[in-house]
Parts: C-alpha cells; structure tokens; sequence
C-alpha cells in the first residue's frame, strides 16, 4: 500500500491528510471535513487545475483562464492550442475563446481588449 502526505486547500484550516491507496481503493486520514477527504481521493485519482494564461493579441497579450477544472495530464495539450491562438478582433471579459469538445471546458477572457494600438484599458 502506497502512503502520501498532503496539506488539503479547500479551506483555510489547512489539514495535514494521509492517503493510502492499493491502486482500488483510496483512504484518507487527518480530514477534519468531508471536503478534504474527496480532495485527496481526487488528487489521487485524477488530478485537476484551473489553468491560467495568456493570448497573443495583435497589440499586446489577453489574459485566460479555464472555466473549470482541467485533468492535470491534459495541461500541455492546452497550452499547444493556447500558443497557437492568435487574436486579431476586440474581445470582452468572459467572451469564450476556445472550447474544449472532450469535456465542455471553455478558455474564457479574463479581460477585455481593444484590437488597436495603444492604451487596451477595459471598453
């Protein structure tokens, strides 16, 4: 049986967890929630992020992010679409980018952006 350590992040008390898991069966300890005990069986089992970014626009960069979770192995099959965008048009903050057709997750705009040289401040 395979032991590991992690501090849990889904609240601010910050739970020191034990998991052991056969490769069948995940159990955890040092939970003082519910939520941390299915953080660490998620972190065990499949691990997900929020992925942060940025576009190339034609005047300066757009920042991204993903609308949900993404599975953690999938994050450089993100960034290879991400770096392959380029944007030539105005984009408002939360305009869906790019979606992704597996799971439904969307690349949103975390701010707005002017297509014009200068000052891209919010429109």
């Amino acid at each position: 049986m395979e032991e590991k350590k992690m501090i849990c992040i889904e609240c601010p008390r910050g739970c020191e967890l034990t998991v052991r898991t056969d490769g069948k069966s995940v159990d955890v300890s040092g939970n003082f929630c519910p939520r941390g005990k299915k953080y660490a069986q998620a972190e065990v089992v499949c691990p997900r992020r929020i992925l942060t970014s940025t576009v190339r626009a034609r005047y300066g960069m757009i920042p991204v992010r993903t609308d949900g979770e993404i599975k953690k192995s999938e994050i450089f099959r993100w960034m290879e679409r991400i770096r392959a965008m380029r944007i030539d048009r105005d984009v408002k903050q939360g305009e869906v980018l790019l979606t992704d057709d597996d799971e439904g997750i969307r690349l949103i705009a975390t701010a707005s952006y002017r297509n014009e040289e200068g000052d891209n401040a919010a429109f």
